[in-house]
């Protein structure tokens, strides 16, 4: 991926509970506030597989409330270099919309994780970029024979260049995919500074219905230039129909799912928008 100018981080959160006893009663004992343990929400969550109309096999991780009916689908799209374990590690939005009643759809796009790139080649191309969106297509696809959801209300969420590929997903598909959400996206060709997976090339193309949240300080800096990842946001964001809404955040650098994780106010942002237009 030379020829790409890409942002990738992965935040990693490991929490370890340590437990000590003793036999003596008379030893020194540690306790916390009681808590009540309750009942507790099980969500099975199993790796799934769909096919592309150009053939290739998309690897998925699909969580629903067990017995439920009817669930909206959050479709997840990690960042370049990613693939759909990091909703899970790097993250807790998926947990987080499993326990807003969503069912979730993590996937893998081409040439990532456990998806293989067209005609067994072992190099990602910036046509595999371009073309992530069919990954899409046939995760809503997928959903129409699932049991437990409402495929008809389906959003796609992206993190970094995944927020682009939402972009251009909710464009080509604005029947099938009823709202989205950007995180942080951009995405440049390195010699000309050409933004990539913007949709270019694809008629019918009305984008519509797009949250885009992005940090003001979120940039990649090159020896003789600065690239904002807010402008880039921006410039998607008046390109989209309503409704639409940029959200920027003041005195972030986070980039991607990050924002989730780490302001506050952006998974709020999250539940309110996919609560009104989805």
């Amino acid at each position: 991926m030379g020829d790409l100018i890409r942002k990738f981080a992965v935040a990693l959160i490991l929490m370890v509970g340590v437990v000590g006893c003793s036999d003596n009663d008379n030893a020194l004992k540690i306790t916390g506030p009681e808590v009540s343990q309750g009942p507790g929400r099980v969500y099975p969550i199993t790796q799934v597989n769909f096919a592309s109309n150009d053939g290739v096999q998309v690897s998925a991780l699909f969580g629903v409330r067990s017995g439920s009916r009817d669930l909206p689908v959050v479709i997840l799209l990690h960042d370049l270099g990613g693939d759909k374990n990091d909703w899970l590690s790097g993250t807790g939005a998926f947990v987080e919309l499993l326990e807003h009643d969503y069912a979730v759809l993590a996937i893998d796009l081409r040439g990532h994780g456990n998806t293989p790139l067209p005609e067994d080649r072992q190099v990602l191309e910036l046509v595999d970029l371009e073309n992530s969106f069919l990954d899409v297509h046939a995760a809503l696809t997928w959903l129409q024979s699932q049991d437990g959801v409402d495929a008809n209300r389906v959003a796609v969420v992206g993190s970094g260049s995944g927020g682009n590929v939402a972009y251009v997903s909710l464009g080509v598909f604005p029947e099938q995919i009823k709202t989205g959400i950007s995180l942080s996206p951009g995405l440049w060709e390195v010699a000309s500074l050409t933004p990539l997976v913007i949709g270019d090339g694809i008629n019918p193309f009305e984008p519509q219905s797009m949250l885009y949240m992005v940090g003001d300080q979120d940039q990649l800096q090159g020896p003789d230039i600065t690239l904002s990842y807010v402008d880039f946001a921006r410039n998607l964001e008046s390109l989209t129909a309503e409704p639409k809404g940029l959200r920027v955040f003041q005195n972030s650098a986070d980039h991607g799912f990050e924002l989730l994780d780490n302001v506050p106010e952006a998974l709020d942002l999250l539940f309110l928008w996919l609560e009104n237009n989805l």
